[in-house]
This record gives C-alpha cells, structure tokens and sequence, in this order.
C-alpha cells in the first residue's frame, strides 16, 4: 500500500501577557497538508465527498494529490486512502463524521490539486458545501458530481485530447458550467423544479444541446444532467 501523508500543523497563535509572563494559546483552527504519492499507477480512481465547507480543485499536482484541509472542529478533519489495485491507483479523500455536525461556526476549506499526467475518473459528493472546480487540463476519462446545498462551478473549457462522459446532479444552488466551444459538446437535461440557462447551444429536441462543434470534431464530452431546485447555466468558454 502507497504511503499517504496527512500533515497536521496548528496555525495562528495568540500571545497574551499575563502578570510579565507570556501565555501562548493555540487557535482554533488547524491545517493538513494532503498528499498521495506518485507510484505505478497507470490510471486513477479518485473520490473526493466533502460534507460541510468550501473546495477548489485544480491540475497541478506533482504527486497523485497535493493540497489542504483547514478546519476548526475536530469532525471536519479529511480521511485519506490510497491503494494500488493492479494498474489502477484508488484514491479517497472523505469527512466520515460531517453528516451529524451543525453548521454553526463552521470553517472547513479543501483545497485540492490532482496531477494531469494520468487519466482518471473523478468523483466529487458535496453536501452544504462551495466548489470551485477548474478541471481544464486534466485527463478525464469519466466526471460524476453530485451536490447538495450550496454555489458550484465546474470549467470544462480549453482543448481536450479525449472523449469522455460527465454526470452532475444539482441541488439547491447556483450551478454554472463552463464548456468548451472548440470540441464537441451535447449537454442531456432532466429538469426539476429549478431555471435552466443554456447559452451558446442549440436545442435538438427536448431537453437536449449541442454547440457548434459537435458532430464535426473527434473528440465529444456528453453531459447528463439532472437539475434540483437551483438555477443552473451552460455556457461556452471563450
């Protein structure tokens, strides 16, 4: 089994003068440093379910994974696994204990990089959670997203080398999707209570766009949607 390193390291510190003497306290909040390292591995599995807090995910990454957790309640802290499974490394960056957790005073902040080397299928679950996802330059062989309560941005512009399949399941939120205009693009919604706003595609029937490049470019990312009560938006890099 690969070794996964989960750094902790108190950040800030209150210094208070008492009677002369100085009283070091150490504050609330606490930063991990998440690193999966680099082995064999041919491809990845990588699924990431953060259940309360904010998260960005980028490219960038020299190892597997690289990034932080800050957080100020013990329950918030990240659990990391890692397992080679033949060729394929299996990745897992969860909150096991966020589900019973009151959101009251909570600072829970992921931020993640994940390395482009490899082709990978991602998975990323969000309960009352923030997420800014730039996933332009990674390889993606599959992307599933489901969310909960809170804003979402996923960027799926620039150029992409591959074909591949991405399922997002919006909740009660703000979703925006940034697609690419220069390969094919058919986005397939199913739609629920909340708006819907398509900029830059063509309907091809019920609940089914295209851009301009699809049917005409080799490679086609095909997206499946299934809308809750949020508004969400499709538009077109530029």
């Amino acid at each position: 089994m690969k070794r996964v390193i989960l750094l902790g390291a108190m950040m800030g510190v209150s210094v208070l003068m008492l009677t002369g003497c100085f009283s070091i306290i150490p504050s609330k909040t606490k930063e991990e440093s998440i690193v999966v390292e680099k082995d064999k591995a041919k491809n990845l599995n990588v699924d990431i379910d953060l259940g309360v807090g904010e998260i960005t995910i980028e490219k960038g990454a020299q190892e597997w994974v690289e990034g932080t957790a800050q957080y100020n309640k013990k329950k918030l802290a990240p659990h990391v696994s890692y397992k080679l499974q033949g060729k394929t490394g299996e990745v897992t960056i969860e909150q096991k204990s966020a589900k019973n957790l009151g959101l009251s005073g909570v600072k829970n902040n992921w931020e993640i990089m994940l390395n482009e080397d490899v082709p990978m299928n991602l998975a990323i679950e969000m309960g009352a959670s923030d997420a800014d996802l730039d996933l332009q330059g990674l390889q993606l062989e599959k992307l599933d997203i489901n969310t909960g309560v809170g804003d979402l941005t996923v960027n799926l512009g620039g150029d992409w080398s591959n074909s591949f399949d991405a399922t997002i399941e919006s909740g009660v939120g703000q979703t925006t999707v940034i697609l690419p205009s220069k390969v094919g693009v058919k986005i397939t919604v199913e739609k629920g209570i909340g708006t819907l706003d398509v900029d830059g595609f063509t309907a091809k029937g019920k609940g089914v766009y295209i851009n301009e490049a699809y049917g005409k470019e080799d490679v086609t990312i095909n997206v499946d949607v299934e809308m809750g009560l949020g508004e969400v938006t499709f538009k077109l890099d530029n």
